[in-house]
C-alpha cells in the first residue's frame, strides 16, 4: 500500500484488511486494497478522497467498502463532477448502496454489478440535478 493511500485512509479512518479477511470485515473496513490504489493512480488523491467520503460519511453505507461499489461511485463522480457537494451527501444518505450491490449481485450474469450499482445510483441522482437538456436522436431531450 502506497504512503498517500495509507494517509488518505488514515484521515478517512478505513481500516485495510487483507483479503482472506473479508468475511471478518467491518464498518469502514476493505479488503479492496487494489481497487482503491486503481483509484488514486487513475483519478488521484482528491477523487478518492470524495469516493471515500461518499461511502463512509453517508448513513447506513459504512459496510460498502467493496470494489463494485466503490468503482460505481467513482464512475458517477467522474461523470458528474459537478454534483459534488452539499446536495451529493445529503442524497447519498438516502441510497443504501449494500442493498443496490445485492441487487445487482442477483443481475451479474447480465450485467456487471459495477456497471448496474451506478445506473442505479443515477437513477436516484438525476433528478435532484439540474443540468441543460442534451440534445437527442430526435431533437432536444
Amino acid at each position: 500500500m502506497t504512503a498517500t493511500l495509507n494517509t488518505i485512509c488514515a484521515e478517512l479512518g478505513v481500516g485495510i484488511l487483507e483479503p482472506r479477511q473479508q468475511r471478518q470485515r467491518g464498518p469502514n473496513q476493505t479488503c479492496a486494497v487494489g481497487t482503491l490504489e486503481e483509484l488514486l493512480r487513475d483519478e488521484g488523491s482528491a477523487h478518492l478522497r470524495s469516493v471515500l467520503m461518499t461511502i463512509v460519511e453517508s448513513k447506513n453505507n459504512r459496510m460498502a467498502l467493496v470494489r463494485p461499489i466503490l468503482m460505481a461511485v467513482s464512475d458517477v463522480l467522474r461523470a458528474h463532477p459537478t454534483w459534488l457537494g452539499s446536495k451529493w451527501f445529503d442524497l447519498f444518505d438516502e441510497i443504501d448502496l449494500v442493498s443496490l450491490y445485492e441487487k445487482a449481485k442477483a443481475d451479474r450474469e447480465a450485467v456487471a454489478p459495477r456497471w448496474l450499482i451506478g445506473g442505479m445510483i443515477l437513477e436516484r441522482l438525476r433528478p435532484h440535478f439540474h443540468e441543460e437538456a442534451q440534445p437527442t436522436l430526435f431533437g432536444k431531450g
